[in-house]
């Protein structure tokens, strides 16, 4: 799955958010914030010429975008997220036909008999009606697919600077290229972001991004809407298993406007964890089983 795959959740593909902040969000949802520039560094025996830079940066993108077509396996893994004011600990189950999750927690409290009951029924309800669990998978296609077209685009919209390595980790300073001539609306954003890329550079995968909107993102000459300069992004991951590597933390933070009245703003901080491979012939039901299960066992563990 990894940066390709993973959805803004709470950001929907619609006329007003599509344009404006789900363009920012999903278009850049795999770069992250920054909180200063990275200092300069003495040459040393580790460092790389920039043509040396740009060809990792290439190269590794070309091996996500790789993965990203290779890897068809299917997980299960608790999601959290900080939901108005609330953080809610979820369990998801990925099958063919869609995710199922359920809601495990509130505030790290257990849910209620009540709740409980309120969490079947919403599940039963999907269940019947299955026609809308594959619209958010093709959303979350149609998501992809998108980052993947901007992925592509990544090596020649930015300049890149080596800034260090520890282990096999590379950081490398990215800045936005003059010269790139972004292909439609949503690589604009490009032209106002800055950070830094964390490289694995044994496995050849992408373990971290950071950055801002260095700049102001206007829409048509600002009529449309903006976005407004400081927004950040964060996303790391990792190896969750047999070489899978998988999202384990997404923030981002924007806020802007819409046609000069409706101000908008994406709080959104996630994480991810417990990854566990599942069957690839696993149904939707039989995933809302295993869920069940599972918040039953966990709650007699408790």
């Amino acid at each position: 799955m990894g940066f390709c795959s993973r959805g803004i959740s709470g950001v929907q593909k619609t006329l007003t958010v599509a344009q404006f902040i789900y363009v920012a969000a999903i278009a850049v949802c795999f770069l992250a914030e920054i909180s200063r520039p990275l200092p300069a560094q003495e040459p040393s025996s580790q460092s790389k010429t920039q043509e040396d830079v740009s060809q990792l940066v290439r190269s590794v993108i070309q091996n996500e975008l790789k993965a990203e077509q290779d890897d068809h396996s299917r997980w299960r893994f608790l999601e959290t997220r900080e939901e108005d004011g609330k953080q809610k600990l979820y369990e998801v189950c990925q099958t063919k036909d869609g995710d199922i999750e359920r809601l495990r927690s509130i505030d790290r409290r257990e849910l209620n008999a009540q709740e409980q009951a309120a969490e079947d029924k919403r599940i039963q309800t999907l269940l019947a009606h299955p026609g809308r669990i594959r619209e958010k998978q093709k959303k979350q296609q149609e998501d992809a697919k998108q980052v993947q077209n901007l992925l592509k685009e990544f090596p020649e919209g930015f300049l890149f600077q080596f800034s260090g390595k520890e282990g096999d980790l590379v950081k490398v300073s990215f800045t936005p290229n003059p010269k790139f001539h972004p292909h439609g609306r949503p690589a604009q954003v490009f032209h106002h972001m800055a950070g830094t890329l964390t490289i694995n550079e044994k496995a050849k995968r992408i373990a971290e991004i950071n950055g801002r909107l260095a700049t102001n993102v206007k829409f048509g000459d600002g009529l449309l809407g903006h976005l407004d300069q400081g927004g950040t992004f964060l996303v790391k991951q990792q190896d969750v298993g047999s070489g899978h590597w998988d999202t384990v933390v997404m923030n981002v933070h924007m806020s802007g406007k819409i046609l000069f009245l409706k101000t908008i703003a994406v709080r959104q901080t996630e994480s991810y964890s417990s990854y566990k491979p599942v069957p690839d012939n696993l149904s939707l039901k039989q995933a809302a089983e295993e869920l069940k299960n599972s918040d039953r066992n966990a709650r007699k563990a408790s």
